[in-house]
């Protein structure tokens, strides 16, 4: 019976829609009609499809507060499964809105718009999975090294569950801020090629989720964080020149909480 309700917890969170997020939400709302559609049809067509891009929207960000929720209250009661299918779930939350939060996607959408306006965007969404998803990375891979030395041969079966549960998370964990420190800096090396400024705006609307990711690997397991230096330090250095002052703060922060005290140890 137990294996049976698990199978079925399983599988209700992650069957995969059959509409892509590429399909729900595109760049522009304008492109989904053809020219010679009549200027008033075209409007009451496109409000209905931005009615049902917030509805769903508004659907993910409930979905995201479940899973904080969850996170919170009974993250401890829950089996080493179950954690892994909702940090897929908060993932592909995340990613969908990501996708959309693209700097290419969001360049696109100010071209379409003026200047005083920011392009529509899904911001609050993946700065909230963001927030989500770190949280429940670190606490589980805060304690990796005091659990391995405090394992004795009592608790190998436990414990060798345990270390494939957070191996895992420590993978995660290292791919995503990896994955936005890369094209945070890939894009920052555009401001300097580009006087355009779109590119800073860009800049400017994602800095909060760099921000995040930076506070998140201040608090990050020192020793993931020098085990995967050599990944991560590039991509640091390359956000040094940042205009945005939040930026180069919380690269400050990351400096400090870990970088330094790495350095004390060598000398």
């Amino acid at each position: 019976m137990g294996n049976m309700m698990d199978n079925r917890f399983i599988r209700s969170f992650t069957s995969k829609p059959k509409i892509q997020a590429s399909d729900i939400l595109p760049n522009s709302p304008s492109k989904l009609f053809a020219d010679d559609v009549e200027p008033e049809a075209k409007d009451e067509d496109e409000s209905s499809i931005l009615a049902t891009i917030r509805s769903k929207c508004l659907t993910q960000l409930l979905l995201l507060s479940a899973i904080d929720s969850i996170q919170k209250k009974y993250w401890n009661k829950l089996k080493p499964t179950h954690k892994i299918t909702i940090m897929d779930i908060l993932f592909s939350v995340l990613e969908f809105a990501a996708s959309y939060n693209s700097y290419s996607n969001l360049r696109l959408r100010m071209r379409q718009i003026p200047a005083e306006r920011p392009p529509f965007n899904l911001l609050r969404q993946e700065l909230a999975g963001t927030s989500i998803y770190l949280d429940i990375l670190q606490k589980t891979t805060a304690g990796i090294n005091s659990e391995r030395e405090e394992s004795t041969e009592t608790t190998v079966a436990q414990s060798g569950n345990s270390y494939k549960f957070q191996q895992i998370a420590e993978e995660k964990l290292v791919s995503f801020c990896g994955q936005v420190l890369r094209e945070a800096s890939e894009f920052q090396s555009c401001t300097a090629e580009s006087a355009n400024m779109d590119v800073h705006r860009v800049l400017e609307l994602r800095s909060p989720i760099i921000v995040k990711v930076l506070r998140g690997m201040c608090s990050m397991n020192i020793q993931i964080f020098r085990s995967h230096l050599r990944e991560f330090y590039p991509l640091i250095t390359k956000l040094v020149c940042c205009d945005q002052m939040d930026v180069r703060g919380s690269l400050a922060d990351l400096f400090n909480m870990q970088l330094n005290p790495l350095l004390a140890q060598s000398y």
